[in-house]
């Protein structure tokens, strides 16, 4: 009994040892990103006291990115190095299964919720689309005190061959503002300033028949970093394609982000029909259409973490499960496509531990990975999410 014992802590020991040898491996790579020196002179300039304008980091992914979990280990690190300049780019609303690390959304009345994953219908960025009834409202509640000047941002847009209403916006002071109601049925931006106060909540709603609301941002008007998550339970990179290319520019332009991460392949590499070359298309596709909509952005691609398959059909490489079937192929296509876009790139799956690491997460005490193989628990993202920062502040740190 003693030596099984023994025999099981040496082993997690020695799991510990070989994920901590080969994540200290993983570093960014950059392929030539035209805008990797304004990144690093955005470093440095907050890191100064310099900086004058908030950095917007934006990641675009899947439930990875969904969860928040990930993302908000990077925020973290962000803030607590170069400053907070507030809650950033939310979801409209809760969305099931998904999460902000920041907010809780209380719905009020009714909403229809659509999701680009399902619905090719005039999405903005992010994907996501609330629809509430008459006198629906959504309070958003700060995890942590939201103290300040405030500037609280809405996209919304009028349905066609509709007649509807504008929003109330009340503050965590009290203070009450109106944002006008969308002319037309293509996206609009509507904002209002005002004071938050302590861990009081934001209160929107609507003002007779709703407008669809595609999006919503709550900043601090001050220098320092914001990173938003705009992921989607279940989707691959094709669900770009479905978001209206000039709700995505006129986005994106507002947003003015410094870095756009880019961290989809799960859903491809578990795909039993997934098109190799469709798929390499696609992804150059979509730098591009960044590329274009975001001039001054840095491109980052994380290629897609390790993961296991259970059952059915996989690619055997000597771990207990098989690997998803088209795993690697993805994986290799992301950095290919990184180098002949000259984009950043981070091996999530090399941060891991290798091709088995996934398996040996859930072997950890505590567990970095769920049972699924798929993925992480929230110590495991926090993780990833501190290895990602890790490597982009060593390549600042090379850099200067």
């Amino acid at each position: 009994m003693q030596k099984q014992f023994l025999r099981t802590v040496l082993l997690a020991i020695l799991t510990v040892l070989c994920l901590a040898r080969h994540a200290a491996a993983s570093v960014l790579i950059d392929f030539g990103d035209p805008n990797t020196a304004h990144l690093l002179s955005q470093f440095a300039a907050l890191e100064h006291g310099a900086g004058e304008e908030p950095m917007r980091i934006l990641q675009l992914g899947d439930s990875h990115t969904g969860g928040d979990y990930f993302t908000q280990a990077l925020r973290e690190h962000f803030q607590q190095r170069f400053g907070d300049a507030g809650i950033g780019w939310l979801t409209p609303g809760y969305v099931k299964n998904q999460r902000s690390a920041q907010v809780l959304m209380r719905m009020g009345g009714q909403w229809k919720t659509r999701v680009s994953r399902s619905e090719p219908d005039n999405f903005p960025l992010g994907g996501v689309v609330n629809q509430g009834a008459p006198g629906a409202s959504i309070e958003i509640v700060p995890k942590l005190p939201l103290n300040g000047l405030l500037r609280v941002s809405v996209w919304s847009r009028r349905p066609a061959n509709a007649a509807v209403g504008g929003w109330k916006l009340t503050f965590p002071d009290g203070e009450v503002r109106d944002l006008p109601a969308p002319y037309g049925d293509d996206w609009q931006l509507s904002y209002v300033i005002g004071n938050g106060a302590a861990q009081n909540s934001l209160l929107l709603q609507a003002s007779g028949n709703p407008p669809e609301l595609g999006g919503i941002a709550v900043d601090t008007i001050s220098p320092g970093v914001t990173v938003d998550a705009l992921g989607i339970v279940g989707a691959t990179q094709k669900v770009i394609t479905q978001w209206q290319p000039g709700a995505m520019k006129e986005q994106l332009g507002w947003r003015q982000p410094d870095l756009l991460i880019l961290s989809y392949g799960t859903n491809e590499a578990f795909d039993n029909r997934f098109d190799t070359e469709a798929y390499r298309a696609e992804l150059h596709r979509t730098i591009r259409q960044l590329r274009a909509a975001a001039p001054h952005a840095a491109i980052l691609i994380v290629g897609a973490p390790n993961a296991g398959k259970k059952s059915g059909y996989g690619e055997r490489m000597g771990c207990k499960y098989d690997l998803p079937r088209a795993l690697r192929t993805v994986q290799s296509i992301q950095r290919q496509v990184a180098e002949e876009e000259r984009s950043l790139y981070w091996d999530w799956a090399a941060a891991m531990g290798g091709v088995c690491a996934m398996q040996q997460f859930t072997e950890t005490n505590p567990p970095l990975a769920r049972p699924d193989l798929v993925h992480f628990t929230e110590e495991g993202y926090a993780r990833s999410g501190t290895s990602l920062f890790n490597a982009l502040m060593d390549f600042y740190k090379k850099s200067m």
